[in-house]
């Protein structure tokens, strides 16, 4: 997923499925990404704001799925 693409809509779109998936028994994600998306969800729900490098890795795990 390309930087322009991950609009606020977009993350919150992202930030929400891949919760789920963390919930599941067996999850896709690496303990890595896991981590990683759970400290992006709290950082997005506390400020709204994620920096360029944070939406470039988060694109990357969301493409991944």
């Amino acid at each position: 997923m390309e930087l322009h693409e991950l609009t606020d809509k977009a993350i919150d779109y992202i930030v929400n499925e891949l919760c789920d998936e963390m919930a599941k028994d067996r999850p896709k994600l690496t303990k890595w990404e896991q981590d990683f998306c759970i400290s992006i969800e709290e950082q997005w729900r506390n400020r709204r704001s994620l920096s360029d490098k944070q939406k470039e890795i988060l694109g990357k795990i969301w493409d991944k799925q």
